[in-house]
Parts: C-alpha cells; structure tokens; sequence
C-alpha cells in the first residue's frame, strides 16, 4: 500500500489548528490550576497577564469606583491573608512600563475621608534595556491627587507625570487613569473552580 505523501501546506494548516487549540484552551481564568497556587498577585500575575489581562479575565479599565471595588474586587481573589481584602489592578504607565498593584479602599476612625492606599506597586522594565522590577508600597492618596507610577509618588492631579488620578464628586469616591496611562482592574480571579470530570 502507497502512503500519500503530505504537502507543506498540510503540515502548516496543522499546525496553525493546534496552536490555535491551545491558544484558545489557554485564554480563559478558567485554565489554570490553582491547586497550588498561594497567591494569583504573585504567581499568576506574569508578563504575559501584565501584556493582556484582558485576555484571562474581565475588567474594568481605566477608572474604578468604590462601590466597584466593594462589589467585583472586595475578598474575590486568592490571595495571601494580608491581602485578603485588597483590590488589584494592572497599569501600563505614561512612559510605556507595565505593573501591577493591590490597594486598599476603606474608612478610618480618624479621618474624615476614605484614602485611596496602594499598598504595593510593582513596575516592570525590559530586562534586555538593563531594567529591574520596582516596589513601591505605602502610597497614601486623598482626593484630589495623583500617583505617578513610574516614580512611586504622589504628585499634584494636573501633574504631566500623573497616572492615576483619585477623585471625590458628589459624595462618589474614584479613580481614574490620566494621559497616556492605562489600568485594568480585574473583576474575577483568575483561580476558577475546577470541574470535577471524575464522573
């Protein structure tokens, strides 16, 4: 019996189908197993995440408002004990630099207004230009502030350098990106429950 030889074009159809397979297998939160993973922030949370978040979860880009967070972010993600009750986001900053941050968005006993605190902020340069990766942690915001993400500081909210603006209007706390920047705040885990295919 004669084999039919396969032609070049066969192989590249082929494999276009199986890497599109895997793509799409791959795309969703639901495709990773999070049996042992401790924390999505630190674990999951990678360069290709940090490039597409959208890809692996929904979001809400761009600007976030408190009663958001309280319903989407607030105990949603699997996250250490100390961050349980943070919110996360991922930034691209207005000189072009991806990262990721949890804050926190409650009230004081002693303050008359309810800070914006991002408790850690990491922003990622190219390796290949010589860049290592930069913690932030402590940023304090009140309304009518900025945070510039490539410094870590705060600065004035007309502030050319500004990333993230946060803001009160008519008794509504939010945040909004400035400028060039970009923020997705992620409104699901990406640990999924698993389907038991056991049955």
């Amino acid at each position: 019996m004669r084999i039919k030889p396969i032609s070049s074009l066969q192989i590249l159809i082929s494999a276009v189908a199986v890497a599109l397979t895997i793509i799409t297998s791959d795309v969703r939160a639901g495709s990773f197993d999070c049996s042992v993973v401790y924390d999505e922030f630190d674990q999951l949370m990678t360069a290709r995440f940090l490039t597409n978040p959208e890809d692996y979860v929904k979001t809400i880009n761009n600007g976030l408002l408190r009663e958001e967070y309280v319903l989407y972010q607030f105990e949603k993600f699997k996250v250490r004990q100390d961050r349980a009750l943070a919110g996360i986001a991922v930034v691209r900053t207005n000189q072009n630099l991806r990262g990721k941050m949890t804050f926190i968005w409650h009230d004081l006993a002693s303050e008359q207004i309810v800070p914006f605190i991002i408790d850690e902020l990491i922003v990622y340069g190219r390796a290949s230009d010589g860049y290592a990766p930069v913690r932030y942690t402590s940023i304090y915001l009140t309304p009518g502030y900025a945070v510039d993400f490539d410094s870590g500081t705060i600065v004035d909210a007309d502030d050319e350098n500004a990333d993230l603006r946060y803001q009160l209007e008519d008794d509504i706390y939010s945040v909004q990106a400035l400028e060039s920047a970009e923020i997705y705040f992620p409104t699901e885990s990406m640990c999924q429950p698993v389907e038991d295919k056991t049955e």
